[in-house]
């Protein structure tokens, strides 16, 4: 029987977890006897009718699922429509002979009670739920209906779901009545259902396009729907994954389902909103009223904003102001003023606060950014000049960022056409620099410092252009535009040196100690210690973090890791002091450095306490979204995957900027590889290429691993190998995840081997390219910073892969046991992606050779599976599966005995009963002394008594009779 005839298809639905376990609740205590109803209410477009589908798609299949939905019929009323609609198809799906309530005539009394008790009546015979959408549209005879339903009794395995527009609901109707009476009733429950947030905008998107879009197409999109899944659909209708942005103008869809309610309101109401939407801030009756002037009547004007409240388009706020339900309904009504009334409501509404503040008080942020908007879009730049500088001013001090940003930014277009303002041009850029290193808008400031470089004379202003170059260095890396470039900094050590005293040299100083670690570069450890004294001589707190740090690299490199970790630590103190979350970052990083590596759960959980402090000092996302994402990358590496979708989610819940979304990008795209995810994989590798040229230079970041690992699961061995070899054989130090790039260039080379092999064709120039590799790289790449014992254990656990992989290109026998070594050595390393890869490659030979019966086949599967369930690594857990199907190797796991076994055999102690699970699952000797922490001399002695009390033959017959089937000895063991 089918359980729905809502069609289960369609979209995944995004960003509902949460929501949909709930209604899923709901309908479980339905199935399992009790009476249930909710309410899920929330904005038109937000998604009930989908959440309640795909909840109910879920519902048992016995279970009778009568849906209903109300219509928005005008000129007739039609009682109990949306129960016709729910009762017309139950008679193909009702059980017994009680046929569905006739509904055809005109509302009786008597009604409620038939529809009752056959509701009643077919509950007794399996669970029923009774789906009204659309309950704003309900004609009073339905509610009338459902509230004599919901008051019923609650032992009766019926449910009641109903989906409600908020907006919809008007104060004092009926529909407001009915839900203000049955919230009263027991086994009744709301459930408001918001906008997606940024994340599951992007998630939504991604699926809509078939893609992950670009961060500046999400910021578009989110900042017009708020997260409203319609909206977004409708926004992005006609689009590419490629499109970086949202086109002007609004889709004619869009249009229409937004104005929808605005249409029906009286002319009054609608010229009143769209000077309200013109207003692009909340204001009051009062204010309205003395911006419309004589186009609405004064009178008129709180009745004419309580038509608007009533239609649910306008809010009333508790302070009195009115404003949009949704901030996409003021820009399409804006967006319907032609260019004359915007002028002159635009004016109207300056006039209006200039009069506010004809008493000389001081204005507030909000009035004085009104001000400069109204002024420029009413084409009086002057005026507009004035209140941008005063507003930007208040809107810094308000912690307004992104206004005093945007503001600022239009002072230096109006200057232009000002010549007698008094501020010049290099003023403002420097102002504009500050708020967007203040609001972590890097791409701004590094504009800003690109114009101001080509102000200042270097010559009068030595120590200003060294400090401004040492920024640029930070903000080209930051945004993917270059790679620490040596002559830039050594130029600023050399302006800076001219007053050698100063703060901006040891700042200089430090970054060029911290681009030469980066360029292996020689002499830079007597610098350090000379931007130290320096830094701390002139006691500026930024300079300090940066020379502290530099201090750290040096006594890391040098292997002094306590000194390295202790100057570190001191370092981000001090960039907190001095607010410079750049050098946070950077400090952070190099004291996990000094104490454990980035492959380990402690790194990844000084990130997590890292990122939080960032948040509790007020950060910029970008710098949060920095932590949060090489947090991901730390937590993937030691297979805990939620953890690291978790951090991935912080990373990207606002705009990340370019350093923050590249990194989040590579893990996303690593994460998705790794389960077996493929297309998704190679999407994001596409996005972090775009964000990041030229980004096998950037050695901090993980592009050609990831771009191996990609090209590898995929099936294209020739592109992981090149991708792998960029990566091991650039300039300077080995780059972050180097340790990789050895052992993924040989496991191309051996992909490629094996086909070739498969395909009878020669393999003669892949064993020269192997001979080749080796010579070249006898051993793996591996950091030069850390001494962590466990990062030891990772070098050398990848040594064994490289030795494993090398060893598959020639086909070498006795390769199993160098798999098996390998998956011991990543146990060890704790990195458990490589160990249940490692697993299954000793699994494959170990069966290839003829071991189907050997112990260590079995154990090597089982553990491999485990591993790639928990990490739900699919491509290696069906991998196995499929060992474990031709093998005939048991993977069930270890299951309490039944109860039985005490009366089916008798006479067995605690421990042979704990042992007889182990055999019943088909475990070896070994796996069983490991599973119980005894030795597998102990196992034998107690399967040899169990063997004698029961009479088995073999451990065969032992699980035979343990599971009730009986013995059927066939004299093996």
């Amino acid at each position: 029987m089918v359980a729905t005839p809502w069609d289960a298809g369609g979209p995944e639905l995004v960003g509902r977890d949460g929501d949909l376990a709930q209604l899923t609740e709901v309908i479980n205590g339905v199935c399992a006897g009790k009476a249930r109803t909710v309410i899920v209410s929330g904005d038109a477009g937000v998604g009930k009718t989908a959440l309640v589908r795909r909840a109910c798609a879920s519902a048992p299949p016995d279970a009778l699922m009568l849906i209903g939905g109300a219509l928005p019929l005008a000129s007739v009323d039609v009682p109990f429509l949306a129960l016709r609609s729910a009762f017309r198809t139950a008679a193909a799906r009702v059980v017994g002979t009680l046929p569905a309530p006739e509904l055809s005539g005109d509302a009786r009394p008597d009604v409620l009670v038939q529809i009752d008790e056959w509701l009643t009546a077919q509950s007794r015979l399996r669970p029923v739920i009774l789906v009204i959408d659309d309950l704003h549209w309900a004609d009073q005879s339905t509610l009338d209906v459902l509230m004599y339903i919901l008051a019923g009794p609650g032992d009766r395995p019926l449910g009641v779901i109903g989906t409600v527009r908020t907006g919809e609901v008007r104060p004092g109707g009926a529909l407001h009545q009915w839900l203000a009476d049955i919230r009263r009733l027991p086994r009744m429950d709301v459930h408001r259902l918001g906008p997606l947030d940024r994340p599951d905008t992007e998630a939504q998107l991604s699926q809509l396009l078939g893609a992950p879009p670009h961060q500046s197409l999400i910021n578009d999109v989110y900042t017009r729907s708020a997260g409203n899944p319609y909206l977004n659909l409708l926004l992005v209708e006609g689009l590419t994954a490629g499109a970086r942005h949202l086109p002007a103008g609004f889709p004619p869809d869009l249009k229409s389902a937004v104005l929808r309610a605005w249409r029906g309101l009286s002319a009054g109401a609608r010229e009143l909103t769209q000077i309200l939407a013109l207003g692009g801030r909340a204001a009051s009756a009062a204010e309205l009223r003395a911006v419309a002037g004589s186009a609405v009547e004064p009178d008129g004007v709180l009745p004419l904003l309580h038509l608007a409240v009533e239609a649910g388009l306008v809010d009333l706020a508790p302070d009195g102001t009115y404003w949009f339900h949704h901030p996409i309904i003021a820009e399409a009504l804006e967006q319907g003023l032609d260019a004359g009334e915007r002028r002159r409501w635009h004016a109207a509404f300056a006039a209006v606060y200039e009069r506010q503040l004809d008493d000389g008080a001081r204005p507030d942020a909000a009035v004085a950014v009104s001000l400069a908007d109204h002024y420029d879009a009413a084409g009086r730049p002057a005026d507009a000049y004035r209140w941008a500088l005063t507003a930007a001013d208040l809107a810094s001090a308000n912690g307004a960022l992104s206004d005093a940003l945007r503001l600022l930014r239009r002072t230096v277009q109006l200057r232009a056409a000002l010549p007698d303002a008094v501020e010049q041009p290099r003023d403002l850029w420097d102002r504009l620099r500050a708020a967007a290193r203040e609001s972590g808008a890097m791409a701004q400031e590094l504009e800003a410092i690109e114009i101001l470089l080509a102000c200042i004379d270097k010559a009068e202003e030595p120590l200003e252009a060294s400090h401004l170059m040492v920024r640029r260095m930070h903000l080209q890396l930051s945004t993917g535009q270059a790679f620490f470039p040596m002559a830039d900094i050594r130029e600023a050590v050399r302006l800076s040196a001219a007053t050698p005293r100063r703060w901006e040299h040891a700042l200089a100083l430090a970054e060029l100690v911290h681009a030469s670690m980066w360029h292996s570069e020689p002499g830079a450890d007597a610098l350090a210690y000379q931007a130290l004294a320096l830094a701390r001589e002139t006691g500026d707190q930024r300079a300090l973090s940066y020379a502290l740090t530099a201090a750290a690299i040096v006594a890391n490199t040098a292997h002094r890791f306590t000194e390295s970790r202790d100057l570190a630590a001191k370092g981000a103190v001090e960039a907190v002091r001095a607010r410079d979350f750049w050098a946070y970052v950077h400090a952070t990083y190099w004291t996990g450095n000094a104490q454990d590596p980035w492959t380990s759960a402690e790194y990844a959980d000084l990130l997590c306490r890292a990122r939080q402090e960032l948040m509790e000092q007020g950060a910029p996302h970008a710098y949060i979204s920095k932590i949060a994402a090489t947090e991901a990358a730390s937590y993937l590496a030691v297979g805990a995957w939620r953890e690291c979708r978790a951090a991935l989610r912080i990373a990207l819940s606002l705009d990340p900027g370019p350093m923050g979304d590249v990194d989040a990008r590579l893990t996303a795209a690593r994460l998705a590889q790794l389960q077996g995810r493929h297309d998704e994989a190679a999407v994001h590798l596409a996005r972090a290429d775009e964000l990041y040229q030229e980004n096998s230079g950037y050695l901090n970041l993980t592009f050609d691993a990831i771009r191996a690992e990609v090209h590898v699961a995929a099936g294209r061995p020739e592109l992981a190998f090149t991708a792998a070899m960029a990566g091991a054989t650039g300039p300077g130090p080995a780059p972050t995840m180097c340790e990789w790039l050895l052992p993924l260039a040989a496991r191309a080379l051996a992909d490629q081997a094996q086909r070739a092999r498969d395909l009878g064709d020669p393999t003669a120039e892949l064993l020269v390219a192997a001979k080749e590799l080796e010579q070249r790289f006898p051993g793996v790449l591996h950091e030069r910073v850390g001494h962590a014992a466990l990062y030891n254990r990772q070098v050398a656990a990848f040594e064994l892969l490289y030795t494993a992989e090398l060893g598959r290109v020639r086909n070498e026998p006795g390769s199993a046991a160098a798999w098996a070594r390998t998956a011991d050595a990543f146990g060890a390393a704790l990195l458990p992606w490589e160990e249940a890869y490692a697993c299954r490659r000793a699994v494959e030979l170990l069966l290839l050779q003829g071991h189907h019966r050997s112990p260590r086949a079995a154990e090597f599967l089982r553990r491999g599976l485990t591993l790639a369930t928990d990490l739900e690594a699919v491509p290696i857990r069906v991998a196995l599966e499929r060992l474990a199907a031709h093998a005939r190797i048991p993977v069930a796991p270890v299951t309490a005995t039944p109860l039985t076994l005490a009366a089916r055999l008798p006479g067995l102690t605690p421990r042979e009963r704990d042992i007889l699970e182990f055999v019943v699952a088909g475990r070896t000797y070994g796996e069983i002394a490991r599973g119980l922490m005894i030795s597998e001399k102990t196992v034998s002695s107690h399967i040899s008594n169990l063997l004698r009390k029961t009479g088995a033959a073999n451990r065969v017959d032992l699980a035979r009779l343990a599971s009730g089937a009986g013995p059927v000895s066939n004299g093996s063991a």
